[in-house]
């Protein structure tokens, strides 16, 4: 081979392993995130606010968990039921994807108010999420 051929094949490899590396730095500095899972989301709420550590049960008054998928990571409300009412208390947070938290809301209802028997499953989400 001439030199000037190794020389061009030498120079394309080059450039083809300097790509590949930024690629692959690429990947794994953006591309290989994972996105928060529900049960992470709700591990580190519990995690974080103890007092929901025995969530979800059945006894009395039953507490629940529901959960709505954002698109920066999880929105959970910890439920507190009633059986004349539908909803004592019900707290909800936002688990971003990066593990942050933030309280969106707290809905307690006043005495006598019983104007919101369609919050059931995950339309208790319309009380803070527009």
């Amino acid at each position: 081979m001439k030199r000037k051929q190794k020389i061009s094949i030498l120079l394309l490899l080059g450039v083809m392993v300097v790509m590949l590396i930024a690629f692959a730095g690429f990947y794994f500095a953006n591309g290989n995130k994972s996105d928060l899972t529900e049960s992470e989301a709700i591990s580190l709420l519990k995690a974080v606010y103890p007092e929901f550590k025995n969530y979800p049960n059945d006894n009395l008054p039953p507490q629940s968990i529901r959960t709505k998928q954002a698109s920066n990571g999880w929105y959970v409300a910890f439920v507190q039921e009633g059986s004349g009412r539908p909803i004592l208390e019900a707290k909800c947070f936002l688990v971003g994807d990066d593990k942050s938290v933030a309280i969106i809301g707290v809905y307690v209802p006043e005495v006598g108010d019983d104007s919101l028997y369609y919050l059931s499953d995950n339309n208790i989400f319309s009380l803070w999420i527009k």
